[in-house]
């Protein structure tokens, strides 16, 4: 049974937007992963794109890798890759209560426009969960995949949402970073689903984004936020002619929507505090021995 084959009965407005959920176990952590990737890839092969292997720990981003496929003659190439935390994979180690990275599914297409470009997130988002099952999930945060899955996920302009928080108390100009929490009254007003955020201020996108024709002030670009996780895909068009257009999403945000949890932290299967163990443990001239490694209060 997958969330697509449950009828529940309708759910009122007034749904939760903040997380229920708990950590699940090791095992159905991971199990949940592997079915997500799973997914991700099956969809991707059907829509033809190819996978590339980019360069782990590239001193240059992954976009970078995907466009030079394109350059050569490739329509439509995916990856995985993971952005670091400041000080690398020694940064990481320094916090290990916190994500050792953010590990990301990137993609770029050549000839998509804005709408075709949130049309194929979309798409994706509710393809992947279609395929996430009652038993690995459980009863409730299935039925939440079936509402995303069955209703139409609304999108706003960056414009119309400044209007929209305005008209319930919230005080932003135009061009101002969306507060967190003002993320969560958008939610909302969209039902309670995820929802778009489109045609961004030119000053909140890097450069190298396209314009919005007849709107300088803004440029072809898009977040997705989730339930649960906010901010999980990015994607914009680029402003150079015949450049691919793409979009980044954010693996551990869309985990924590499906599993419903109220931190990131618990959708992770190796805890950076438990591999610093693991290699301060280690013998000595195994290769990861690392006791040079500190994480003692006040250590830097």
């Amino acid at each position: 049974m997958t969330a697509a084959d449950i009828r529940p009965a309708p759910v009122v407005p007034s749904a939760r937007f903040h997380a229920p959920g708990r950590p699940r176990p090791l095992a159905r952590r991971l199990a949940i992963h592997n079915q997500v990737i799973h997914h991700i890839r099956e969809f991707f092969l059907n829509e033809q794109f190819h996978e590339v292997p980019v360069t782990a720990l590239a001193d240059h981003l992954a976009r970078v890798q995907l466009e030079g496929m394109i350059a050569r003659g490739f329509a439509a190439v995916w990856c995985e890759s993971e952005i670091l935390p400041e000080g690398g994979l020694e940064g990481a180690m320094r916090e290990p209560k916190h994500l050792r990275g953010f590990k990301l599914i990137e993609i770029s297409r050549q000839g998509q426009n804005l709408d075709q470009l949130c049309d194929l997130a979309e798409h994706m988002l509710k393809t992947v969960a279609a395929g996430m099952s009652a038993n690995l999930l459980g009863g409730m945060d299935v039925t939440c995949l079936d509402r995303m899955i069955n209703n139409r996920h609304h999108r706003l302009t960056y414009g119309e949402a400044v209007d929209v928080l305005s008209s319930n108390g919230w005080q932003i100009n135009f061009g101002d970073e969306l507060p967190e929490q003002s993320k969560a009254t958008l939610t909302r007003h969209c039902g309670n689903l995820p929802f778009m955020l489109t045609h961004l201020p030119v000053g909140l996108k890097m450069p190298g984004v396209a314009a919005t024709p007849g709107q300088p002030e803004v440029c072809e670009s898009f977040h997705y936020i989730l339930p649960y996780a906010g901010l999980t895909f990015d994607g914009s068009v680029r402003e150079t002619a015949g450049d691919p257009a793409g979009f980044s999403l954010d693996l551990g945000r869309l985990l924590q929507n499906f599993m419903g949890l109220d931190n990131i932290t618990d959708t992770l299967i190796d805890p950076m505090d438990r591999v610093v163990g693991v290699m301060q443990q280690a013998p000595a001239g195994t290769g990861m021995d690392r006791p040079d490694l500190d994480h003692s209060e006040g250590a830097g």
